[in-house]
């Protein structure tokens, strides 16, 4: 087996080297025998840290011709961890991305593994980032604030948070064993039992912001600072550490900030000068100190995986992601403004045992993740693809300032509420996914309403009016039955959408009314390549939705759209009607409406069920082909708009091995829905 590992810059980065060790020293514990190849900045220390203990051989990644050739070989390729893919780097961000690209070409697998991503914020990076991952056979985030920036994107392949690459590699005999006492020459006399306060810095460049030198000078003296009131403080020492040296050529040194660092502080300081220590090395004198104050990342997984309590300077994201993953949540500051940094060490040294605590509870799970996300790697190069991962936990955080965004009349809640008062002369009403429960009010007093929303900021409990706090996926706190059940805008965000439905219809009295919505995927903007919110569960096109509900016994008798046109679909705010609407255009016939309506309205009786997709299928499988045949060809007849039930008619007839009626029935459902994949 062979596998390439793309992107490993250089491991004069110490961090750089933590991390390509973890893949590799991972992959070989796992795959038995495995060829491993790696692209470099810098192949001769690729080689020299990592070549002799896993027969790892390296190649520059300037080299594009033996890259090429190199993925043409590979069975699997993995994008070594780290952070890179993002606008900070803009000049290197898309050759990394093309990379995917050949990968797809080459029929290689690409794994995203353990990296951070973002920000992406000019619509060059977002566009080519979506459209190269959405070619990753699997993306491993390792933070949550990663996985929103690729959720944004709406990127198609597996996604899943997982833990930087680099934790597990080093020892966790702290866990079960005392810590040990530090011993430091004071006036050349080893003293035992003094603290000691590890340090990294670097230089910074600070992107987007002006006047970088005085920044850089601004952050150093703030670090002199702290380690000055900590020394104060504690009597103890304080040693630099660096995780970036210039071996190799390497442009990075945090030598030099460190130098300058101490030469700012009142109190005595010692840098640590060797240039080629390797990223064990430097591990280890991270995990012997008695308080971590780190801006390089990785030295803050090297002390905090050790038990080593630690405060933070963010120069990206990722730094407040790794210390709230170990429990050290808001134990940093930004480099850009340090202000109460040496407040944060000072109280991080007085709450020290409690810290020690926490990382002694939360760093054996990540060392499970680490070890668990290196089996999935490992089953993939084996040709098993992830499924795509549960999205719920992504993207939904902080839902209650969202959901006050459609505090307001909108065009799609007054199409559902005209629907709800025309149709219908009152009852109980039922709302899901209904925000404030603007809805409840717009009705009037007609209706005993109540709500389900999954913000706690909008429940409510009213005579006749009341809004309860479950999510659409979660059983719903209401009892009885209902005359009406209303759902605007909700299903896009439902992890079963039939189930949903399924359990809609059941709240419903005979003969009740249903009034839903579902944005149109089918519609002539909304290509396979297009952004989702990055919440949306939903994969139903318009037609398919409405052979769901025949099916659930919920069959439409009136669908209409909240607005049509060519373009994208209006916002919240919206008010001014697009083009179409002012020419008529939602009267058009129902193929044409499926198409260019941004959402669709769809008002439902309750009554029997009818035979649909589902049925088709079981039968398929369960029966005679002919009979499943006899069915799709009466669904189509009843709904010949509907491309999903031609394309499942071709389906059949490639079973049955007419290859002619295949294609026609193939052309047919093209015709209806161009987006959908037949």
């Amino acid at each position: 087996m062979k596998i390439l590992i793309t992107d490993a810059f250089c491991s004069a980065n110490r961090g750089d080297a933590a991390i390509l060790d973890g893949i590799v020293s991972g992959l070989t514990r796992r795959l038995p025998g495995v060829e491993l190849l790696v692209t470099s900045h810098f192949p001769a220390l690729t080689q020299r840290f990592h070549g002799a203990d896993h027969c790892v051989s390296a190649i520059d990644d300037r080299d594009v011709v033996a890259t090429m050739r190199a993925i043409d070989a590979a069975d699997l390729v993995v994008g070594c961890g780290g952070s890179y893919l993002h606008d900070t780097y803009a000049l290197n961000l898309h050759p990394r991305l093309a990379t995917i690209h050949a990968c797809a070409r080459a029929g290689r697998p690409f794994a995203v593994f353990a990296q951070s991503i973002g920000p992406l914020d000019s619509p060059l990076s977002r566009t080519a980032a979506r459209n190269a991952l959405d070619d990753a056979a699997w993306i491993l985030v390792r933070d949550e604030a990663s996985a929103r920036v690729v959720n944004a994107l709406g990127v198609r392949a597996p996604i899943e948070v997982g833990v930087d690459a680099a934790v597990g590699g080093g020892s966790q005999d702290w866990l079960a064993a005392p810590r040990a006492r530090n011993e430091v020459p004071v006036l050349g006399v080893p003293v035992l039992g003094v603290p000691v306060l590890g340090v990294t810095v670097r230089g910074w460049h600070f992107p987007g912001l002006e006047d970088a030198p005085r920044l850089q000078d601004q952050y150093e003296r703030a670090v002199a600072a702290a380690c000055d009131a900590w020394v104060q403080r504690t009597g103890g020492r304080v040693r630099f550490l660096s995780n970036c040296t210039a071996l190799g050529g390497y442009a990075q040194d945090d030598r030099v900030a460190a130098r300058r660092v101490a030469a700012r502080m009142t109190s005595a300081a010692e840098v640590v000068e060797d240039i080629d220590l390797d990223f064990r090395a430097v591990r280890a004198q991270a995990a012997a100190c008695d308080l971590f104050l780190g801006t390089r990342m990785h030295s803050l997984i090297f002390a905090t995986t050790a038990g080593v309590p630690a405060v933070g300077v963010a120069y990206e994201f990722k730094t407040g992601e790794w210390l709230e993953q170990v429990g050290l949540a808001g134990r940093w500051c930004p480099i850009e403004a340090p202000v109460g940094l040496t407040e944060q060490l000072l109280r991080a040294w007085d709450e020290r045992e409690a810290m020690h605590d926490a990382l002694r509870e939360r760093i054996p799970a990540q060392i499970e993740r680490a070890e668990s996300q290196l089996d999935t790697l490992a089953a993939l190069a084996r040709g098993t693809r992830p499924a795509p991962a549960p999205r719920a936990a992504v993207g939904r955080a902080g839902w209650d300032q969202e959901t006050w965004r459609y505090d307001r009349p909108h065009r799609r809640l007054r199409a559902v509420a005209d629907a709800v008062v025309s149709e219908s002369s009152g009852g109980r009403m039922l709302d899901l996914g209904c925000s404030s429960g603007l809805l409840g009010r717009m009705v009037g007093p007609r209706w005993d309403y109540t709500g389900v929303d999954m913000a706690p900021s909008v429940a409510r409990d009213e005579l006749g009016f009341r809004i309860r706090t479950a999510a659409i996926d979660a059983p719903w706190p209401v009892d009885g039955e209902f005359d009406v059940v209303t759902a605007s805008g909700a299903l896009e965000y439902a992890d079963d959408l039939t189930d949903v439905l399924r359990r809609a219809r059941a709240c419903l009295r005979p003969g009740g009314l249903a009034v839903v919505t579902l944005f149109n995927l089918a519609h002539v903007s909304r290509g396979p390549r297009s952004q989702r919110h990055p919440t949306w569960r939903f994969t139903h096109r318009p037609d398919e939705l409405i052979l769901t509900l025949r099916e659930l016994g919920l069959p439409p008798t009136r669908i209409f759209a909240s607005s049509a046109g060519n373009g994208p679909a209006p916002g919240v705010d919206a008010e001014t009607p697009t083009d179409l609407d002012r020419s008529g255009a939602v009267q058009l016939a129902l193929p044409q409406l499926l198409r260019i309506a941004h959402h669709i309205v769809l008002v439902c009786r309750a009554g029997a069920q009818q035979p649909g997709p589902s049925a088709v299928a079981a039968l398929a499988a369960t029966g005679p082909l002919i009979d499943a045949m006899r069915m799709a060809v009466g669904i189509a007849r009843e709904a010949p708009w509907s491309a999903r039930a031609w394309a499942d008619l071709s389906a059949l007839w490639k079973r049955a091995g007419d290859e002619s009626q295949t294609l026609a029935c193939a052309e047919r459902a093209a015709a209806l829905d161009p987006n959908r994949p037949v």
